[in-house]
């Protein structure tokens, strides 16, 4: 069972992420120990976007996970692999951001859609960091 966020935290959420700005500081100054850089920022990310799916407006409807419990499970797996810099199930992460992705569709549905395209601008980003820095272009190419 997740724990729910109250309406009047989801709205004071929403006021101080509102900006991109604010967003992007949210992001990078929390500091985890023992973690790269870059994985720390994609961490930080991957925990925002989970306080948003635990509120009560998260519509699921659009979405592959039957449950928001489902979705904030795969969020959690990504983060233990992502601090054990296991990059086995990277695709899929990035997935989960792609446009018409779950992520874009639940956020659509759940009136958080203009902050999303703010955090997956910034995942966008950080993704790309990761991919060089960890020289992981060889994992995209396909096999014929």
């Amino acid at each position: 069972m997740i724990k729910t966020v109250s309406p009047k935290k989801i709205n004071k959420l929403l006021e101080e992420y509102s900006t991109k700005n604010r967003i992007n500081e949210y992001i990078d100054e929390k500091k985890l120990e023992n973690v790269n850089e870059t994985i720390e920022v994609i961490i930080n990310i991957l925990e925002l976007i989970k306080e948003f799916i635990k509120t009560p407006e998260t519509n699921m409807i659009r979405s592959l996970f039957d449950t928001k419990e489902d979705l904030i499970s795969e969020l959690e797996d990504h983060i233990l692999k992502l601090k054990n810099e296991d990059f086995s199930k990277i695709k899929d992460l990035i997935i989960l951001f792609a446009p018409t992705s779950d992520l874009q569709e639940i956020s659509l549905d759940s009136g958080w859609v203009k902050l999303f395209l703010i955090i997956s601008e910034k995942f966008d980003c950080v993704i790309k960091d990761l991919i060089e820095k960890f020289k992981l272009k060889a994992i995209f190419k396909r096999n014929y």
